[in-house]
């Protein structure tokens, strides 16, 4: 017969209950709905895992201004878990639940990238918005520069200005003719 010390069972019971916080994941989007910014979402590093529903989708944000990346089924996304209940908050009030660390409160946070399958950085100094291959990309780099590659550039606007002493199209120089 085993004898169990006070202090495995003890070990034992926080073992136990730290399995059931949960910090963050590396989820794999089930479903994806776009319009209300939700997904459900399925750990990957558990084999048994329960799917996370209705997962909120959190962008880079301020009351004005959004980046929105455009969540598909099968993307690998980085999900965390709200040390308190984000009901309240999401929904405009109502009492906080008293749980923490809990599935129920993930909130994806963006996309990641598996070291299985890597991008090859061609900026590794600028900041990016592009597709991974980078046939499309904005690039805007320290000296003041923003690059854009494009396969067509459509620009809408009532009004459009070009300031500058060197203005060219195709190699030649545009401000030449303009008067």
């Amino acid at each position: 017969m085993t004898k169990t010390t006070m202090t495995q069972l003890v070990s034992a019971s926080i073992e136990e209950s730290l399995m059931n916080v949960n910090t963050c994941l590396i989820c794999r989007v089930l479903e994806v709905d776009m319009n209300t910014f939700r997904a459900d979402v399925l750990p990957l590093n558990d084999p048994d895992a329960t799917p996370i529903l209705d997962a909120p989708i959190a962008f880079h944000q301020t009351d004005q201004f959004v980046i929105q990346m455009p969540y598909k089924k099968d993307d690998k996304v980085l999900v965390v878990c709200s040390q308190a209940d984000i009901d309240p908050l999401m929904f405009g009030g109502g009492d906080a639940a008293s749980r923490s660390f809990s599935a129920n409160d993930a909130l994806i946070v963006g996309g990641i990238n598996l070291f299985t399958n890597p991008i090859q950085n061609e900026h590794p100094d600028d900041v990016v918005i592009g597709t991974k291959d980078f046939q499309t990309k904005i690039v805007l780099n320290d000296a003041g520069e923003i690059d854009i590659k494009s396969s067509k550039f459509r620009v809408e606007a009532d009004d459009i200005e070009f300031v500058g002493s060197n203005i060219t199209a195709n190699g030649k120089n545009l401000a030449a003719n303009i008067e």
